[in-house]
């Protein structure tokens, strides 16, 4: 089938977020690009070939807890995140010629787990305030060669850096094309604050496509990620030591990547936080 379905996702690394989260419950987990682990909040969006067509994104949150008690798993409309930008243009397709995709998305979401969220009054005009949203927006490019079975790719993400994000694609048979892994700045503390747009993550290569699936062979053109105090970027390349050439070593950078980071970005999440400097006139490209 000639389809490709894009996932992109928040999470935290750790059982719980810290002190600068309020110890409210984790995800525990690596970066990954299975659909069947927890994250904080995951999108989903399907893109079909040779309609030129996608469907509206999905954007859920998997429960929320504290070892208090307090917890949401947001079946109620008026506690689920949502997209704030869902957008999508596919040029016709041609069994032997060129296809583009033009993708970009949004979400927000916030904790609904913390007490008093019932109350309209509290949540319009003190918990809004208090809790503020997880914002990440991000773009994908396509571009598709039937003739020469290659696909390039390019794919950025920006938003508040917190916590840890993950994008992958999977074609028609569930083969996934990892896109970015972002390692998280700051706290939750300070750095949801606000609609921000800092940079977190820019990466792109090339592809075997043929019949429309993914195959072996892949150029890396580059991988960033901006986990960084001062919005500077990470090579990936350098910091795994690794070049891939193969679509599965490629994935395998992404999902082999430390997610919980250095001593630094434990004891953000363990601490007061602290102005994190970072590209809040980043906007998309």
């Amino acid at each position: 089938m000639s389809t490709l379905v894009l996932h992109v996702r928040s999470f935290h690394p750790l059982t719980n977020f810290g002190l600068g989260g309020l110890f409210f419950h984790g995800d525990g987990r690596g970066f990954s690009s299975s659909v069947s682990v927890t994250s904080r909040i995951k999108s989903e969006k399907h893109f079909n070939l040779a309609a030129a067509s996608s469907t509206a994104a999905t954007v859920v949150s998997d429960v929320s807890s504290h070892p208090f008690g307090m917890s949401s798993d947001y079946s109620d409309p008026g506690t689920q995140p949502h997209a704030t930008l869902d957008s999508a243009q596919i040029d016709p397709y041609r069994p032997d010629g060129d296809q583009g995709l033009q993708s970009a998305l949004a979400y927000t979401g916030q904790n609904f787990a913390m007490p008093w969220v019932e109350n309209d009054w509290m949540k319009e005009n003190i918990y809004d305030h208090a809790v503020p949203g997880l914002d990440v927006m991000c773009s994908l490019h396509l571009e598709i060669d039937r003739d020469e079975k290659k696909m390039s790719f390019s794919f950025r993400m920006v938003g508040d850096g917190f916590p840890n994000a993950e994008a992958f694609l999977l074609d028609g048979a569930n083969a996934p094309l990892m896109l970015a892994t972002h390692r998280r700045v700051g706290s939750a503390l300070h750095q949801l604050r606000g609609n921000r747009r800092i940079a977190m993550t820019s990466t792109a290569g090339e592809v075997d496509f043929d019949n429309d699936l993914f195959g072996s062979t892949l150029t890396p053109y580059h991988c960033l990620d901006y986990a960084t105090f001062t919005g500077s970027q990470i090579d990936v390349f350098e910091e795994t030591s690794t070049q891939p050439t193969s679509r599965t070593a490629w994935n395998s950078m992404h999902t082999g990547r430390d997610a919980v980071g250095d001593w630094v970005r434990l004891t953000q999440d363990r601490a007061m936080p602290t102005f994190v400097p970072g590209r809040s006139g980043s906007s998309m490209p």
